[in-house]
């Protein structure tokens, strides 16, 4: 290292140079987002319209001297003879879910009829480089791990990521806001379309807050607002979406007649389990286990006029339809991304004793634990906290789409009329029998396509007049289905 005493001894022009040379360096401006044109990061069909390149952004916005990283792009061009300027950025939920995983092709995407579909791989996801993946996180979360497990293997992910060079204050929605506005900008384009589902809302919701003058349109599907602190209400969310299924149940004849006090039934089934167990084939399933299945049946709209079925069944000791439910795997989150935005952007915002009642027998739910992370998996995380306005509703004119489903047990219909509040252009829209997902049904994707050909228009609900709903009478004399 050189020092003062050698400076010294050096000839005073090279002396000069290198005070110079080292005040323009501390003074520099970090390298300007760029985009260039690469092959595709995931393997797509040979032969169609896909364009890809590589966005270049600093990783850390607030620093003069962050480091450069890069994020993958996919562009599948319209199949329109002329297709409309304003193009179409999805943004997957999460946080943590990669938006390029297995996009292939884009035969039978509707957006296409019309317009340009753009994806950006979010920093810190599977194909950005650097990843934040942490492996062992997504194991233990799987098997309901204990919570000190996870907080161990949280603080090993962290410490591997940032003796990589990783600066984890820089994985934020607010960043995530700016790479796209980057990107907008990079391509030439004036205005563009956000569609965004789950945590995805929360990340649209940040781009109307930062960048309003690059948005014609914003289509919420299935609404995480900004303000809602999600781990204070997140086994409350599937205590309503039970609660409506089963009151679903009592109001229809044929359901009501065919499976009578199901609400009863299920709360002695949960209660049962927990006080015994309720044994099944390779293990004794416990109250918790008994109220995941039926969450994760209620995320699936197919299974969910079956659901009256297999609680009854259950309640009765045979669980060859829950049993399917119960199979967990591990999830495909990038769960460094998902603890840098979460304990940055919620946790700061939330108070503990809220949450630590979201896994309290009072909810008869066994002890679920619904929560994104822990005040401990955030305190071995270690980040920067978001300022204020990361947990404040979001102020907008741009015209805006809200969908919901009926049935949704992780954000419910409540949150997205919540928006209506603060956007005098939004409009909501709940479609009967649908969860998590709205948009992913035919009447959805219509009322989606509608939507985004004239943000303007009036919206028809013609569709959603001609929904049937669920219709627990169709399931009543079917068979319990074989287990696989």
């Amino acid at each position: 290292m050189m020092t003062q005493t050698n400076l010294a001894k050096l000839p005073v022009i090279v002396a000069v140079m290198m005070i110079a040379t080292a005040a323009h360096a501390s003074g520099a401006k970090r390298p300007a987002p760029r985009f260039e044109k690469a092959e595709c990061a995931v393997k797509v069909m040979p032969g169609e319209r896909i364009e890809c390149g590589v966005l270049y952004v600093p990783e850390n916005r607030r620093k003069t001297r962050s480091r450069t990283i890069s994020l993958p792009v996919m562009i599948f061009r319209s199949t329109a003879a002329t297709p409309a300027a304003d193009p179409v950025v999805y943004l997957p939920g999460g946080p943590g879910l990669s938006s390029i995983d297995g996009r292939t092709t884009g035969k039978g995407n509707p957006f296409l009829m019309e317009r340009d579909l753009i994806l950006l791989e979010g920093r810190g996801n599977a194909f950005a480089r650097p990843s934040l993946a942490c492996p062992d996180i997504n194991v233990l979360r799987a098997q309901n791990a204990d919570p000190a497990r996870q907080t161990e293997a949280v603080a090993r992910c962290r410490a591997a990521l940032v003796a990589s060079g990783v600066d984890l204050d820089g994985y934020t929605s607010a960043e995530a806001a700016d790479d796209l506005d980057a990107l907008r900008r990079l391509l030439g384009i004036r205005q563009w379309n956000l569609i965004g589902f789950s945590y995805g809302t929360r990340l649209a919701q940040t781009v109307l807050q930062r960048h309003p003058e690059g948005l014609r349109s914003v289509v919420l599907d299935s609404v995480l607002p900004i303000d809602v602190n999600y781990d204070e209400t997140a086994a409350s969310s599937l205590r309503r979406a039970i609660d409506a299924l089963l009151a679903a149940c009592a109001n229809d004849p044929a359901c009501d007649t065919r499976y009578p006090d199901l609400h009863a039934r299920f709360a002695t089934l949960v209660a049962d389990a927990d006080r015994s167990g309720v044994a099944a084939p390779d293990r004794m399933l416990r109250g918790r286990d008994i109220v995941e299945a039926v969450g994760a049946g209620l995320q699936q709209p197919a299974i969910i006029p079956t659901l009256p079925r297999i609680i009854s069944e259950a309640a009765d000791g045979r669980l060859a339809g829950l049993l399917p439910l119960t199979r967990q795997t591990p999830s495909s989150f990038n769960w460094g991304l998902r603890l840098s935005i979460w304990c940055g952007e919620e946790m700061p915002f939330e108070t503990s004793l809220r949450m630590a009642a979201q896994t309290a027998p009072a909810l008869d739910l066994g002890g679920v634990d619904n929560r994104t992370a822990t005040p401990e998996m955030c305190a071995a995380w270690r980040v920067s906290p978001a300022d204020a306005k990361a947990n404040q509703p979001v102020k907008s004119d741009v015209p805006v789409l809200i969908l919901a489903g009926e049935f949704d047990p992780v954000t419910p219909p409540a949150w997205g009329r919540r928006l209506l509040r603060t956007m005098p252009n939004a409009r909501f829209v709940q479609i009967p029998g649908q969860s998590h997902g709205a948009m992913f049904n035919r009447c959805g994707g219509q009322m989606t396509l509608a939507f985004l050909h004239d943000p303007g228009a009036p919206l028809s609900g013609d569709c959603i007049a001609k929904l049937p709903g669920t219709v627990f009478g169709l399931d009543a004399g079917t068979a319990a289905p074989a287990m696989k």
